[in-house]
């Protein structure tokens, strides 16, 4: 199990009340004690240090600790952003280091050299960087204030601005689409049908191809499913199974997809307005749930690239990354479920990364590994889940 960050809401000791505290664990469900007393220092004090240069009674310049005060938001990501380092510490357990638990023992040297030298490949963001070197110095400045390490002079070199800067330009983006980046985009849409096929992408993780599969009669399908809906004996049940068959999927094997109360009334909706008025007007009623309604074509099935000019319009009209495409709304969905299902109500991590990826490559129809465990293609949504609640926690949209 790869490390992790773990916040507790609510952390009591005698008579201190923490609210909240995060918590790295190594691989092994380890807590290194040092970043553990750092982020106790953060959560109970709310200040961290930085150098300030001072004039001598001799007139020489000299490093002086100064505290300075910093909100909660930016404790957290000081927080994720020291345990990116920690992890790397971990996994290439750099001379002298052997694992996360001797942080305290690193040097300028090294520190450095994971700033400029591995993390441009990583982070591709000249703001994300700057935001790693707050992060580490902060740490490293709070280890010199207890005497338990020297200054570490940390800095990103100019060359190493360049390169990011270069990497950059390639237009880098987080597939991945805030809760207001996804109210913007259904906002732009002009229909109903429209916002439907949205929400398929980023509440149910289909394809753009895997929309215009969907149908309606039959066992199973969809108007079986509005019929579940209204029977007092499913009057319980949230979540409603529906078999996406093989022959519409990408690898050609068949997966459960479901459909939540919420958006199945809104399915219905359209199926009673929308596509009511489509079918009535054109003397048509193909065996599919989407219908197109340009002129030429109007009560025809939509086409496998459908749902993605709806959202190729809309996410122009609604202001996000033109980068962004239909299926990162996918993407969206799998960070999504995955935080979900490692995160409890009070947002305790109650699950296993590996369990909750499990359920996440269920959902998404990957193949799993011949020891029955997630593929490298789903272990993503780890990193993502990490850009996912920065992105949300700050407020930021993808745009």
């Amino acid at each position: 199990m790869p490390a992790k960050v773990q916040k507790l809401p609510v952390f009591k000791y005698k008579q201190i009340v923490l609210e909240p505290l995060y918590i790295i664990f190594d691989s092994h469900g380890s807590v290194p004690v040092l970043p553990l007393l750092y982020s106790f220092h953060l959560s109970r004090f709310g200040y961290t240090y930085h150098v300030d240069r001072v004039l001598n009674e001799d007139g020489a310049l000299s490093n002086r600790l100064v505290t300075k005060d910093i909100s909660e938001k930016t404790i957290r990501t000081y927080i994720y952003k020291l345990s990116h380092f920690l992890r790397y510490l971990e996994k290439f357990q750099p001379s002298p280091i052997k694992d996360m638990h001797g942080s305290s023992a690193c040097n300028e040297k090294l520190v450095n050299n994971y700033l400029n030298d591995y993390l441009p490949e990583e982070t591709k963001s000249p703001g994300s960087m700057n935001t790693h070197l707050a992060a580490l110095t902060s740490y490293f400045n709070w280890l010199s204030s207890i005497g338990l390490a020297p200054l570490l002079n940390l800095r990103i070199y100019r060359k190493t601005q360049q390169k990011v800067n270069e990497l950059g330009s390639t237009e880098h983006y987080i597939k991945y689409v805030t809760e207001e980046g996804r109210l913007r985009l259904l906002n732009s849409c002009g229909t109903l049908g429209d916002k439907l096929m949205m929400r398929m992408g980023f509440e149910v993780g289909l394809r753009t191809s895997e929309v215009s599969a969907l149908r309606v009669k039959g066992p199973g399908q969809i108007h079986e499913l509005f019929q579940k809906m209204s029977d007092p004996r499913y009057k319980n049940r949230e979540l409603f199974r529906y078999k996406l068959e093989g022959r519409y999927t990408k690898r050609g094997k068949s997966r459960s997809i479901y459909f939540d109360r919420e958006l199945l009334n809104d399915m219905k909706r359209y199926f009673d307005s929308e596509r009511k008025t489509l079918v009535t007007g054109t003397k048509q009623d193909p065996d599919v749930f989407f219908l197109r309604r340009d002129k030429r074509f109007a009560g025809t099935a939509i086409g496998p690239e459908q749902a993605s000019r709806v959202f190729n319009r809309a996410k122009l009209l609604a202001g996000l990354n033109k980068h962004l495409c239909f299926h990162d709304l996918r993407h969206t969905f799998a960070t999504l479920l995955f935080h979900e299902e490692i995160s409890g109500s009070e947002g305790r991590e109650t699950r296993s990364e590996s369990a909750a990826l499990i359920v996440v490559a269920q959902r998404l129809g990957h193949s799993f590994t011949r020891d029955g465990q997630a593929p490298a293609t789903t272990t993503r949504y780890i990193r993502m889940r990490i850009e996912m609640l920065q992105l949300e926690f700050d407020g930021e949209l993808v745009s």
